[in-house]
């Protein structure tokens, strides 16, 4: 769904010729374009990458945080020499690592869930005492709601962190404080000084314990609107080398936008947006990292959009992601 409307958005910009690697036993359509060469990468990714980036003038690239993936390719595209349409490694090292995107929100007194990195299951009961129940576990570097749990007593901690634990890996699990509101995200592009929010997203979510991203809604109309983007820009300002499109994930309370989670990459809330955006969202990126940021006048939005996918989890609709 987010290839099919990158794609769509990317081949309407006519001086661009687009370089596109699949692995065809995932990804077995994709659109017949003049400007558009498909690569098939199979088994051979890394030698057809590194392949590829010599070829471009330029980069996108869309690839979870997790285990150090996107991190991985976007610093392989930096020693090449080659631009990066999108955060720098260490921006995305930086937001891709849950725990120090705390100290960093924290260090720049933006509202976020108190944040504990556990790495043995011993000190797992006496923080999330501390904290309060219900409580929220989940990897330090997961995507989507993969892996996020609420507990809401000791036995459901025990479950939740014996599982996460083992999906998740040697990584670590973070604990968070619960944070009961409206589940949304703020999509923005940066050039990585200043930024400019496009739109305030509701997210769709499913499950009470194990947690599930079911789709969502742009825009989100909501009186703390003006708010969630004031706290998304603080958030870019406080992680350095974000650029590109960045999507911040928040909990609307009664009174403040809650930060939970930063994402230096393209979101599915992206599919939603270029429905209802009047400007290609495409174009806007690769604006912002180029320096050039839209007039607040350009960001017009016309209508509703909404999106499901069932192939990512999230968050409970009322709790942290």
């Amino acid at each position: 769904m987010m290839l099919d409307a990158l794609l769509g958005d990317l081949l309407q910009l006519e001086e661009h010729q687009v370089l596109l690697m699949i692995d065809r036993r995932f990804v077995t359509q994709v659109p017949i374009h003049p400007r558009l060469r498909v690569i098939d990468g199979g088994g051979s990714y890394r030698r057809i990458f590194t392949q590829m980036v010599e070829e471009a003038a330029a980069a996108f690239l869309v690839a979870p945080e997790t285990a150090g993936v996107l991190e991985g390719i976007t610093a392989m595209v930096e020693a090449s020499g080659k631009l990066v349409l999108g955060s720098s490694a260490a921006g995305v090292k930086a937001a891709g690592d849950k725990a120090l995107t705390y100290q960093l929100l924290k260090a720049y007194g933006i509202p976020t869930p108190e944040t504990h990195h556990v790495r043995h299951s011993d000190d797992l009961v006496r923080l999330a005492r501390d904290l309060g129940y219900p409580v929220v576990v989940k990897p330090i570097d997961g995507v989507g709601c993969q892996s996020v749990f609420v507990a809401r007593g000791e036995p459901e901690l025990r479950r939740a962190f014996a599982t996460a634990e083992r999906e998740a890996g040697p990584g670590g699990l973070l604990l968070q404080s619960y944070v009961e509101g409206v589940d949304a995200s703020v999509s923005l592009v940066t050039d990585g000084k200043g930024c400019r929010p496009l739109s305030l997203n509701l997210q769709e979510i499913g499950g009470r314990k194990r947690l599930i991203y079911k789709g969502g809604r742009v825009p989100l109309d909501h009186p703390l609107r003006s708010l969630a983007f004031r706290r998304a820009e603080e958030a870019v300002k406080a992680i350095p080398g974000l650029k590109g499109y960045v999507g911040i994930d928040v909990v609307l309370t009664d009174r403040d936008a809650v930060v939970i989670e930063v994402n230096p990459r393209l979101t599915t809330s992206y599919v939603g947006i270029r429905k209802v955006l009047q400007e290609n969202p495409a174009a806007l990126i690769l604006d912002a990292v180029g320096g050039k940021l839209p007039d607040p006048g350009q960001i017009r939005i016309v209508g509703t959009a909404t999106f499901t996918t069932r192939s990512c989890e999230r968050a409970d609709r009322r709790s942290n992601r």
